[in-house]
């Protein structure tokens, strides 16, 4: 990953242009427009905070050499969208997968080399400065200045400060830093593609990948301890930035080519939008972004598009469904207080630590007796909390936290009620008060896979999934902030395999412990998970895909 980055080139055609505008960037964006609501332009505060260091970083990231086998990416795009008006009896179809799969291909070494940058430096929601400084600057590298920030601004700080859940952290300043790229003619139709951008608070365990092996274990694990990219959020990013490459190639030179990125110079027509999204592990970072207007800015988009990786399907999978895929989540605080004193006088007291453990016990019967059993839901207490450290002394107080989580936003909001009944009752059964109750600012709906747009994602999945066929999956309890996009525009939300193959040989990983390799199916959000990053190629082949398809899908219908 260390050899020096070429002109930057088109993946199957060589744009000049492009290629001259990479060579020269700027220290800022001189076309990017300042918050989501800006219509004017304004010039972008500088990408990075040490522009020398981002300098070394991205001479290291190795991007692809002209690709000049026949049809190319371009021809192979044109040919698709023109084959329908011309009424041949070749639609262009296979040539296009054809050709997308390999200018992915020809990027993997660039994916790793954004990925294993954006791994070393994580960041928690609404601070993911640093984050979006490096993907304006790849960006650039790519030839696009013309990009939208400040978006996802944390406007309910009271109640999403997050360091350690401590609000401590002396660079926040109230998120936005979510980016917006439209690409295409600026006219409908118009497609959604999204990545999220944050990090976890988990201390990093993940074991060198094989061919860094005997290198120091910084260079490739979080440099900001206690926060590590354990979600695959970095994975999600690269993707998103290696169909940017792809998509923005598809850019024709012309007499007229002012530099403008949005004047019908694109080989499809309509507008593909790629939006990078903060806050999504608890923040609602994409309802924040929904309510500053990325779905209503001109032209709206008709669809969104969005994945996971996911570590409980083998490698190169594709996981989908209609209907539910994952699950509403809300998260809880309960604070019970009693009458604290010495331990060795337990008549003198009221305990909130045995009202507290009842609580948590009496809870599980919220699933078992107070749902229909035909239902799905989850109550999982996470944090006990009670006493400051002394041995003999019974606390006055103790606090409970965790999530609920169920597939409808009715029964979501049924055991949210549930939960405050048993706690008052029972705490009231011992003696104790429950003197408060809270839970999100924003719980998650439902993320729901559109049913109408089903057909078609499961048909262009199954062009790029190991196997040539979507595997369907069950609705998971995990969530999603994706739904708040899923409930403003028809969606569709997958899960990318990269759970390792057993079965394949000479693979860099697998399931399990294999002898030389590292285990990619540990669980998301696990101190030592760890990305199958041959994957990422593929997520690359399915967002083309369904973007580029989608617009022509949307073209057709509009005949």
């Amino acid at each position: 990953m260390s050899s020096p980055r070429r002109i930057f080139v088109v993946i199957l055609s060589v744009l000049s242009s492009c290629a001259a505008s990479s060579s020269t960037a700027s220290t800022s964006s001189t076309h990017c427009h300042i918050g989501p609501s800006s219509s004017s332009n304004a010039e972008c505060t500088p990408v990075a905070k040490d522009v020398n260091w981002l300098d070394t970083e991205m001479n290291r990231i190795p991007w692809p050499s002209p690709f000049n086998e026949s049809p190319s990416f371009l021809s192979a795009v044109r040919s698709f969208f023109t084959a329908s008006t011309n009424h041949t009896n070749d639609d262009g179809s296979e040539a296009l997968r054809t050709s997308i799969q390999k200018g992915a291909a020809l990027l993997q070494p660039t994916l790793i080399a954004i990925r294993r940058l954006l791994h070393r430096h994580p960041e928690l929601m609404y601070r993911e400065r640093l984050t979006g400084q490096i993907v304006q600057r790849i960006l650039r590298e790519m030839g696009i200045h013309n990009v939208s920030v400040g978006w996802g601004k944390n406007i309910h700080s009271q109640f999403y400060n997050v360091d350690g859940f401590t609000g401590d952290d002396e660079d926040y300043d109230g998120g936005g830093f979510g980016i917006v790229v439209d690409i295409g003619s600026g006219e409908p139709p118009c497609v959604l593609i999204r990545a999220d951008m944050d990090a976890l608070p988990i201390v990093e365990k993940t074991p060198l990948p094989p061919d860094l092996e005997g290198e120091d274990v910084g260079a490739f694990r979080s440099q900001n301890y206690g926060k590590m990219h354990a979600c695959g959020h970095d994975a999600h990013m690269t993707m998103l930035l290696g169909a940017t490459y792809m998509i923005h190639s598809l850019k024709q030179q012309t007499d007229n080519d002012n530099g403008n990125d949005n004047n019908n110079q694109y080989a499809f027509p309509g507008t593909i939008r790629i939006i990078f999204q903060p806050a999504e592990e608890g923040g609602a970072g994409a309802k924040r972004m929904s309510e500053e207007g990325v779905l209503t800015r001109r032209p709206p988009p008709s669809y969104a598009f969005a994945m996971h990786v996911w570590p409980t399907l083998p490698s190169g999978e594709i996981g989908f469904r209609s209907g539910p895929m994952l699950a509403a989540a809300d998260m809880f605080t309960l604070q019970i207080e009693g009458v604290g004193g010495h331990a060795a006088f337990p008549h003198l007291v009221v305990d909130p630590i045995v009202a507290a453990s009842s609580i948590v016990l009496n809870a599980q019967t919220l699933v078992s007796r107070g749902m229909n059993p035909l239902e799905s839901g989850v109550v999982s207490v996470t944090q006990v909390e009670a006493g400051d450290g002394a041995f003999n002394v019974v606390p006055a107080k103790a606090v409970l936290r965790g999530t609920i989580r169920a597939l409808s936003d009715e029964a979501l909001l049924e055991l949210r009620r549930g939960l405050v009944r048993i706690a008052e009752n029972t705490a009231a059964a011992h003696g104790c008060v429950l003197t408060s109750s809270t839970f999100s600012r924003d719980h998650y709906p439902v993320t729901m896979n559109d049913g109408g747009l089903y057909p078609f994602a499961a048909r262009v999945a199954g062009m790029v999934a190991r196997g040539g066929r979507v595997t369907k999956v069950d609705p998971t309890m995990g969530a999603e902030d994706f739904a708040f996009l899923a409930q403003g525009v028809p969606s569709a939300f997958f899960f990318l395999g990269q759970g390792g193959n057993d079965d394949e040989e000479g693979g860099t990983n697998c399931a399990g412990t294999c002898t030389g390799k590292v285990p990619t199916n540990l669980g998301l959000h696990h101190p030592a998970f760890n990305l199958d990053e041959d994957v990422m190629s593929r997520g690359v082949e399915l967002f083309v895909n369904l973007a580029l398809r989608a617009l022509h899908e949307l073209k057709t219908e509009a005949r």
